[in-house]
Formats: structure tokens, sequence, C-alpha cells
């Protein structure tokens, strides 16, 4: 038991000596949580930014990210992860988390369903994203870089748009690697939704990933995406 914890202690030293992350302009210490942006730059169009929290752990792990509102009016998706921007406890998280609540800004302010309306593209549809394009390809590059890359795991959040009548699933990537898709069918079953669609045509090039949870897979990071709530409602 001694030896134990003071391999316990040792680790958690070692977590708090490696010191902040960082998302955009979100920085957190271990046993921190620090809210910010990801702030994509004008081009052809106009600039835009992004929110994100880090929720950096008390003790040392993985890193997960959660992201949702691709689509700026399937509200429940980006409730759920706002109320748990609330209630997460930096002291009780082994690891970090990145947390991103709404990525089509623009949809939301403007009542837009699908697309962004400054370009008029999906933001689940052009990942990875280009530095060069408009702003949903910038802005897709910039959670490529920021948020895919500096992730281990990935759950994107969706839910019925204002007209769309959804029954709650998930989807389950086979992506044909049995290490990927084992963990990725844990992530499905974990989150606990009681119908589950399996795809294995999913793009396998990841520069051509197309949708998020996809870019994630493609770079070897297990990642799901989720669906519930319909209409537009929120329960």
């Amino acid at each position: 038991m001694v030896v134990t914890l003071s391999s316990a202690f040792a680790a958690t030293n070692a977590w708090a000596q490696q010191g902040s992350f960082t998302v955009g302009t979100a920085t957190a210490a271990p046993g921190q949580k620090a809210t910010g942006y990801l702030q994509v730059p004008a081009g052809v169009d106009a600039a835009t930014e992004i929110p994100v929290v880090v929720v950096r752990g008390s003790r040392p792990g993985p890193v997960l990210a959660l992201v949702s509102g691709a689509h700026g009016t399937e509200y429940a998706s980006i409730i759920a992860v706002e109320k748990l921007i609330q209630a997460i406890d930096p002291a009780q998280v082994s690891g970090t988390v990145i947390l991103v609540p709404l990525v089509n800004v623009q949809s939301f302010l403007q009542k837009v369903p699908h697309v962004n309306p400054v370009d008029g593209k999906s933001m689940n549809r052009f990942y990875p994203g280009k530095a060069d394009g408009t702003q949903t390809e910038r802005a897709s590059w910039l959670i490529t870089t920021q948020v895919v890359e500096r992730s281990d795991y990935l759950i994107d959040y969706h839910g019925g748009d204002l007209d769309e009548n959804l029954r709650p699933y998930s989807y389950w990537p086979k992506s044909g690697n049995e290490k990927q898709d084992a963990v990725t069918r844990d992530m499905t079953l974990a989150f606990g939704l009681d119908h589950i669609i399996i795809w294995s045509d999913r793009p396998r090039d990841p520069n051509a990933s197309r949708y998020l949870d996809n870019t994630a897979n493609t770079r070897g990071k297990p990642a799901i995406a989720v669906e519930a709530g319909y209409s537009g409602t929120v329960k």
C-alpha cells in the first residue's frame, strides 16, 4: 500500500509539473477550469469566435473533447454541453476535458438550421477544413488542429434540427481497426442511447474526412457522434 500511495503521489506531482493546457485562448492549470475562444481569422469572409472551455483535472489522465452546435439550432445538444460546463468539477477529473458548446455561432444567432449562414455550408461536412477557405472551412481547420489533434477521445453531439424529428441514437463508426473499433463500440454503449447505427463506409482519407468524428477516427483517435432532441425542442 505504501508503494501504491507513493506511486500515485508521484504521478499526481508529475502531472502538476506538466503545467497548463491551452486550447485557443483558454488556458487551465491542473485543478482549474478556463474559458476562451477559438479565434477564426477573417479571410474571404468574416472572422468569428467559437467558445471553448478547458477543464484540467487534478490528476493524470487522457484528453476528452466534447463538441456540439455544428448546427446552431440543434438546441438539445448545445444545452447539454453548456450544463456540463457548469457542473464539471476539475477536482473530480482525471485528465483534461475540452468542451466546445457552440461551433456554428451565426446559425444560433440567426436561427438558421443546417448551415452556417455566412457561407451556406454545413459545419459538419467540410473537415479537416482549410486555413484559407471560407468561414466554415477555416473554423473546421482550427477545430481539427486545436481540438481533434490535441485530444485522445472525442464525442460530437447533435440533435433534431428545427425541421427534424429524430429518435435518439448513436453512430458506431467501424474503421476496420479492431482495437479502435472496440473502443468506439464501448464509447457508444457507455453513452447509453438504445438505438445504434453502425457505419462502415465513412471516408478513410484523413485529408478528406468530411465529418468531425470521422476526422478524429482517421487520425487514430476514437470518436463517436450522438443524436438526441427533436424539432429544436429541449426536454
